[in-house]
């Protein structure tokens, strides 16, 4: 058996799955499997690629916000090719389970009822297989505290809530 995995680590593998992904096909080759990994420099190839639901396999980051709206990516309505779908659901997931969940929390204003909800969508997601979570970006931001009053900086900045949040607390020394 041969697969071959897409990834878009510019052509010299710059790409926090590359290793991963090479020291996979080292193991898989063992099995007699055989994983074969396109380092594709220019990303326009990659997207059509997985637009036209030609790649086999592929590695992408993906960015949510989080309070997600799961519809466009996973929902049956969605898999490319169907009529009238946004050909945003690149796995074919069809899955009438996950739909309603989706939609239930979809339609809920109430946050923790939507997240409680979302972790039953995902995990119906990892039970298909059809993504696996490989890293999570880290932000780094530097201040400069002989310059910042730093008892003013946001604590706990994350990737959805950083200092600009804040930044009317933000007292310069």
């Amino acid at each position: 058996m041969e697969y071959e995995v897409l990834i878009g680590a510019g052509g010299t593998g710059d790409h926090p799955t590359f290793m991963a992904l090479s020291m996979a096909s080292e193991a898989l080759q063992t099995l007699g499997l055989k994983l074969i990994i396109t380092d594709i420099s220019n990303f326009s190839q990659l997207s059509n690629a997985v637009h036209s639901g030609s790649a086999e396999l592929f590695a992408m980051a993906w960015g949510a916000s989080n309070d997600p709206d799961m519809y466009q990516i996973y929902h049956s309505s969605n898999v490319v090719g169907l009529p009238g779908a946004t050909g945003s659901n690149h796995y074919a997931i069809q899955d009438e389970t996950l739909d309603t969940l989706i939609m239930e929390a979809r339609n809920s204003v109430d946050q923790s009822y939507r997240k409680a909800t979302y972790k039953q969508c995902l995990d119906i997601i990892m039970d298909w297989g059809v993504e696996i979570p490989t890293y999570q970006r880290q932000n780094a931001i530097v201040f400069g505290s002989e310059r910042v009053n730093m008892d003013t900086v946001t604590p706990d900045i994350t990737t959805f809530w950083g200092w600009m949040n804040d930044i009317e607390k933000l007292q310069m020394k």
